[in-house]
């Protein structure tokens, strides 16, 4: 089928299904056969769950197949009937987005006792190869995991172990490749690609996650793991809860270094839940609050007294669940998060009015559908919509306006009132300097332990930023399914479209004049003034006809995907393609195609920046799963992804050079004005012709067995190779000034016309955006996982040896890497020292050749549960920074990741780490239940230490920076009914 066809069949599809596999459901499906094995057809299926308004019924085939699609997560009873045979019940445990195996035998007479499913889901799926992982609410719950949607990835399996506030696991890709979903809707962070501020785990049924093997469905590009969620919905019961949960500092071990720790701190979370019917076997609804506060005293600086830090959140979550008629099932839901922190950081010379009040809103809103068409076909739909609004304002406004007029007068008197000082200090051999700047030392110093004397260096005023940053995604995707076949031959046919946007907003202005800093003089005259400044403010913002003007920056996505599920005794193949079309739009140019370089400058407008068309963006699916005993499976699987994740839509756009936006403004002795000069913070990039998306492919060979109805086992390995890695790089990155090899070299600039492209454009950067020649990382991987179920117990555990090795690390570029970095525009490749041949090949910062997990609970006699989770793993690699090589071709001394030996020759130590969990209920009034928690976390206290300084020049080379967290206690009591 053409391209266009298969568009205009999608489109079909989502024109007659008005309420169209988008929904966070699972199914059921089996065989119905005589002892003899013969098949029985005309069988009614019929799957009850309290979480499901109305029953799901079905009939089996001429071949005695079923299937139930579309089916909440949650327990099911499935009973199977036909006149004159006697009925037969089994229990089923339907998990997020797979499918739930429930066969059955039929006789006229009672037959003897049959091997059944148990009610647990184990690793056996004869429809995939998919490496999924299904971890339910009672795992969640008998196990010790903190509070957020963070905490539960430590559950998937074969997954390291990480403390980090901001990055995610690097699982076959870098920390900013993974995608994360709640019920279906991206709290993925848009452009950056960590986890966005997240919601909590309280309410959360079920979390699955993709580890490879993607079919076709569900749009899986992600270059590392998915994780999605489904939230928990009411029943036709009422229940309902009151949790209280306390952490204090002296539930704390001490550690092992005197700096601030985010542990030192008093720590309690509340969360009422409440769910149940509203229309009877229709409507039913559930709602959440959530409040975690964390308090710390501040301990006192140079300057005095701090403010106390105060971090507090209100979440709230509501959700209707209804079923109109039997074959149309809709889930509608909102959640809203407000989260405001006062007195966070503060250094050890900053005067306490040098504070922010930084606050975070979260909203997730999603409408999905699903309708059972005929026992052969179903469609799917869902819209959400994702906002995170980001603010972070100065505790104490600057009274002053700034202003470009020549002859403005900076109060000098006051100059902790006009912006964020920088103290001065004297300079040896500079007396004149040194006597301008002694008054404000003796005005704004701190008073130095020792001496008792005004000393500067430190940081007096206000905070200089206002900063204003909001992301969004509104996604809408449908679905169809149709099973048909022949004989003994089955179709599952699966067609979907999707169209999301993710998109940034950025405002930023100064507080007052800013930055203020004094140089006194020192240094050259400003060019066209003769005039040598002796206070400076550094890019306060000017207003675009009176308004702020504001950085729009989007990535459009377009996806189709059909998947094709072909069955045959015991053998199943998956025929997948998903293709993508993706776009990323700039600001501040507009687009001609009689301009050399295709645009000129229009400050503000919305601009094609780059796109990616369907015919660059085809990515197969390719797998087979073989029964071979009608039990366990050996299964193979080829998937390519294209990952989505890219930061060049602000990174690379026009406006956010942001020249004639800033002004940095220049003062004489007298803190008169006598310059302002527009300056700009970056500038926008270009891009390279043709350039190929960066791409993922996998291989993959594994078998899972089933020992018995509890114990079940599953061994894998597989290889990832990612390639056509994008980077702002200098345009003529590849010649002899960077010590480029003698092949790249001959290649010349990336692109040979752009001073001209510039100029045409009237401004731009010398870097380009390219295709960095030769980047890859490759990740092998040989895992070994076991799940040991049975009522009231369950132990699961996994064992993965791996290799993450390559030339770009994504997750070591920058000093302090935990946090969102530019995907695209980072430091690799910037300038001497930072390119791919500059010792970057080797082990990457995520390498962890060994990873061991276990976890699990066991429920007791009198009525308690004990519960545990297990980590050993290999420590990360890292190298040593140094500027010195590089010396004859640069005279500038950062270090940042300019290594000296090659990547990963150096590794932190292995960590381990054991977690305890004790629950005890209590039974009162028949339906009441109050439960008394328990969690230890690090039970050994090993505070192993990574995160390590890597600049051979900086004080504390080789040592670490973080550790793991110390040993901690938290108790929660709770009331059910």
């Amino acid at each position: 089928m053409k391209m266009r066809g298969l568009i205009a069949f999608v489109l079909s599809m989502f024109l007659f299904a008005p309420v169209a596999f988008a929904q966070q459901t699972g199914s059921i499906s089996g065989r119905v056969t005589m002892p003899d094995g013969s098949p029985v057809p005309g069988v009614t299926v019929e799957a009850k769950s309290d979480v499901l308004p109305v029953a799901r019924v079905g009939v089996t085939d001429e071949n005695g197949a079923y299937r139930l699609p579309a089916l909440l997560p949650g327990s099911y009873t499935v009973t199977f009937t036909l006149q004159g045979m006697q009925p037969v019940t089994r229990p089923a445990l339907v998990q997020l987005a797979q499918d739930t195996a429930v066969n059955a035998l039929m006789s006229i007479q009672p037959l003897a006792e049959q091997v059944t499913v148990t009610a647990e889901a184990s690793f056996i799926d004869h429809r995939s190869a998919e490496l999924k992982s299904g971890i339910i609410s009672s795992q969640i719950q008998g196990v010790p995991v903190a509070q957020e949607y963070r905490d539960l990835i430590k559950l998937i399996p074969g997954i390291q172990f990480t403390q980090d506030q901001t990055r995610g696991p690097s699982a076959g890709g870098s920390g900013q490749d993974n995608v994360y979903l709640f019920d279906g809707a991206s709290v993925t962070l848009p452009l950056f690609g960590t986890l966005a501020s997240e919601p909590a785990s309280h309410d959360i049924a079920q979390v699955t996650a993709v580890r490879g093997g993607a079919r076709a469905i569900d749009f899986d590009r992600a270059g590392g793991i998915l994780v999605d969620t489904v939230s928990k919905s009411g029943t036709d019961r009422f229940t309902g809860m009151a949790s209280f949960q306390f952490q204090t500092e002296e539930m704390v071990a001490e550690l092992v270094t005197q700096s601030a720790s985010r542990h030192e701190e008093q720590r309690n979370w509340l969360t009422l839940n409440a769910g149940g019917p509203i229309m009877p076997g229709k409507l039913f609804f559930y709602g959440s609050y959530y409040r975690p506060q964390r308090n710390r005293e501040n301990a006192a600086n140079r300057y005095g007294e701090l403010p106390d830090f105060t971090s507090t959140r209100h979440e709230g979550f509501g959700k209707l669940t209804y079923a109109p008629i039997a074959s149309v099932l809709l889930n509608g839901s909102f959640r809203d998060s407000l989260r405001e922190i006062e007195g966070d950081t503060f250094g050890a010379f900053t005067m306490p009015t040098v504070a922010t009040v930084d606050e975070s809103r979260q909203r997730i809103g999603i409408f999905e559908g699903s309708w059972i068409i005929n026992p052969r076909s179903h469609a799917t739909f869902q819209y959400s919509h994702f906002g995170l609004e980001t603010a972070s304002t100065p505790a104490n406004i600057g009274g002053v306006s700034p202003s470009e007029a020549i002859g403005t007068r900076l109060d000098i008197a006051a100059l902790d009132q006009q912006g964020r000082l920088t103290v001065p200090q004297p300079v040896t051999g500079q007396a004149g300097y040194n006597a301008f700047v002694q008054p404000l030392i003796d005005r704004f110093g701190y008073i130095h332990p020792d001496t008792g004397l005004r000393t500067g260096g430190g940081l007096v005023g206000f905070a200089p930023q206002f900063n204003d940053q909001d992301f969004f995604q509104n996604k809408v995707q449908v679905g169809y399914n149709l099973t048909f076949g022949t004989g003994d031959i089955s179709h599952d046919l699966h067609v979907g479209y999707q169209r999301y946007t993710d998109r940034e907003e950025l405002r930023r202005r100064s507080n007052g004049w800013g930055i203020i800093t004094v140089p006194g003089g020192r240094f050259a005259a400003i060019p066209n003034t003769g005039g040598q400044r002796a206070f400076y403010t550094a890019q306060f913002q000017r207003l675009t006809d009176g308004v702020l003007p504001v950085i729009n920056s989007e990535y459009l996505s377009n996806n189709i995907e059909i998947n094709d599920t072909i069955r045959r005794g015991n053998w199943t193949v998956n025929l997948g393609l998903i293709t993508s079309h993706d776009i990323l739009y700039g600001q501040g140019l507009r687009e001609d195609s009689s301009a050399l370089s295709g645009y000129v400058s229009d400050p503000l407008n919305k601009y094609n920046m780059y796109e990616l068309p369907f015919s660059k963006m085809l990515q197969p699916r390719l797998s087979t799963t073989w029964a071979y005993n009608g039990r366990d499976t050996i299964y193979a699987s080829y998937a390519r992804y294209k990952p989505a994740a890219s930061s060049l839509p602000r990174a690379a756009s026009w406006d956010r050079n942001l020249t004639g936006l800033f002004v940095d403004a220049h003062f004489d002795a007298d803190g008169r004005l006598f310059a302002a000069v527009p300056v700009s913070s970056s500038s926008g990039k270009l891009f390279v012709d043709d350039l190929d998306p960066r791409s993922t492919d996998e291989f993959l060979l594994g078998t899972a067995r089933q020992f018995n109805d509890q114990l079940s086992f599953r061994l894998y390995g597989r290889y990832r190779e990612s390639m056509n890695f994008w980077e702002d790089t200098n345009n003529n990155a590849r010649s002899a000034g960077f010590g480029a090899p003698a092949d790249l070299i001959a290649k010349g600039d990336y692109i040979p016309d752009l001073t001209a492209r510039r100029n045409q454009i009237g401004s731009g950067s010398t870097y380009v955006i390219a295709e960095l020649d030769g980047a890859f990382t490759e990740y092998t991987e040989v895992t070994l996982e076991s799940e040991w179920r049975r009522s009231g117990a369950f132990v699961r555990g996994s064992y993965t040896w791996s290799k993450y090795y390559g030339n770009i690390d994504q997750d070591s570029s920058t000093v302090a890497n935990d946090q969102a970095i530019f995907i695209g525009s980072s430091n690799i490749a910037d300038g001497v020292g930072r390119q791919l041949w500059d010792f970057k090949e080797g082990r990457l910062r995520g390498d962890r050749p060994h990873v061991l997990k276990v976890y699990g609970f066991q429920d007791t006699p009198w009525n308690g549960s004990f519960g545990a989770y297990f980590i050993a793993q290999s420590g990360h690699p890292w190298e040593e920074w140094n500027f010195e090589p590089y010396r004859l071709l640069t005279s500038n001394t950062s270090e940042t990741i300019r290594y000296a030996e090659p990547a990963g020759s150096r590794r932190t130590d292995a960590h381990y780490q054991l977690d305890l969990k004790y629950t005890q209920n209590f039974t009162f009034g028949g339906r009441y239940r109050l439960q008394v928690t328990g969690d230890l976390y690090n039970v050994f206290d090993n505070q192993t230490g990574y995160d390590i300084e890597p600049r051979a020049h900086s004080a504390g080379f080789g040592d670490p920076r973080r550790y793991y967290d110390p040993r901690l206690f938290q108790v929660a009591a709770r009331i059910t009914f």
